[in-house]
């Protein structure tokens, strides 16, 4: 690291601290959709539509937009997503139809996307020896965002009214926005291939194993997003119960992420993932084989702990696999590969469920994660694959903070 190394870590407080607020902001609506759905008269197949749009616009953003952090303007994206999610609130907030909650979630999938690649990019680049280590923290704070916002949605819910959470996020990313704004950030190192689309990484091996990786880990989130709520509450689950499943599954996962990423640097970062497909595969299936909330959530807090390990490590296989110049890109590409996955098992979900009941849904996204696990693991086999073209560790390429950050 640079004599300027740790200043930049420094820095990286501002952005995990922002992370929370911004995860936090947008896992509000989660434990909600059912009561939106009762009080609004929403279809079933409307809850799909709602996660589907912060999925798919966030999938167009990261491939379009995640590479300008590249070029000096990681500030800019994490200051704007910030104020998208503040938007995004506010419609929730108002919103009475579908198409205003589609909205609303369109726009925290813009807020996100906007956010997310930059803020990677910046922790796997401060110390090159322990990317996963920086992934796993920012990670490990992302979720403890989602699911405390969770938490302060069926709080409020229950003691105000079910528009009170929404104005509570916003306001909470408005403080954060304000906070971050005059704060010296770090810029990621710029090369002549930081202009190229994020779609030619596909053509280096290593970045299409960790792509599926991240494919993998994420197929199942659409599910989550879409039905985690409708299936605890038809289990007999309260609002709050599902507020605090949602914490049972955070809480190991952010206590955990970081050792889960040093982890993923001593052992390898593809392999790490790999494993823990291993165990994720079979515990997506089995989460629609119980009929109580509190075997549903069990499953949950162990699975977590293997996500733990291998979320960073999916990460960290891109920032390996991508050149200098071009991990936040990466990054992007990632979060675009998984919102592909998230995007469409949010469509599917939702009236599959409503067709064939929860064993069918849960077993399917098992086994499609098994598939691409495989996949993944048969092309890591044909040599290595966190190699960049010209043979040196992406890693490498340090972010140093200045004041003058767009």
């Amino acid at each position: 690291m640079t004599s300027r190394a740790p200043k930049a870590a420094g820095s990286l407080g501002v952005v995990l601290a922002a992370m929370f607020v911004l995860a936090a902001t947008n896992g509000i609506v989660f434990p909600l959709l059912a009561e939106l759905q009762d009080t609004y008269d929403l279809p079933t197949w409307g809850l799909g539509a709602i996660s589907a749009a912060a999925f798919a616009v966030g999938l167009v953003v990261q491939l379009s937009v995640a590479g300008l952090a590249d070029r000096g303007h990681a500030k800019t994206l994490l200051l704007t997503g910030l104020a998208v999610a503040v938007v995004g609130g506010l419609v929730f907030a108002v919103g009475t139809q579908l198409w205003m909650f589609i909205l609303g979630r369109a726009l925290g999938g813009l807020s996100i996307g906007c956010f997310v690649p930059a803020a990677r990019a910046i922790a796997a680049t401060i110390d090159p020896l322990q990317p996963a280590r920086h992934l796993g923290r920012l990670a490990g704070v992302e979720l403890a965002g989602f699911v405390t916002g969770p938490v302060i949605a069926a709080v409020l819910a229950e003691a105000i009214g079910l528009k009170a959470p929404f104005v509570a996020g916003a306001l909470l990313a408005t403080v954060a926005l304000v906070l971050l704004a005059p704060r010296p950030l770090p810029v990621l190192v710029t090369t002549g291939a930081s202009s190229r689309p994020s779609l030619d990484l596909l053509r280096i091996r290593g970045v299409v194993v960790a792509a599926l990786l991240a494919l993998a880990l994420f197929l199942p989130v659409g599910i989550y997003d879409s039905l985690w709520s409708r299936y605890l509450e038809d289990r007999g689950a309260s609002t709050l119960f599902v507020g605090l499943s949602l914490t049972l599954y955070g809480v190991p996962f952010a206590a955990f992420s970081a050792l889960g990423g040093r982890l993923a640097d001593r052992k390898g970062p593809v392999r790490s993932a790999l494993w823990g497909l291993v165990l994720i595969a079979p515990m997506t299936a089995l989460y629609g084989l119980l009929a109580t909330p509190v075997l549903i959530a069990g499953v949950a807090l162990f699975e977590a702990v293997v996500q733990a390990v291998a979320v960073p490590a999916a990460q960290a296989a891109m920032a390996q696999a991508t050149p200098k110049g071009r991990v936040a890109a990466g990054q992007g590409l990632a979060g675009a590969t998984q919102l592909v996955g998230a995007t469409t098992t949010a469509l599917i979900a939702a009236p599959v469920y409503d067709a064939l009941g929860p064993e069918v849904v849960f077993v399917g996204a098992a086994v499609a994660i098994a598939l691409l696990g495989a996949t993944a693991a048969l092309l890591a086999r044909r040599g290595p694959s966190t190699r960049n073209h010209s043979g040196t560790s992406p890693a490498s390429a340090i972010a140093a903070p200045t004041p003058n950050a767009p």
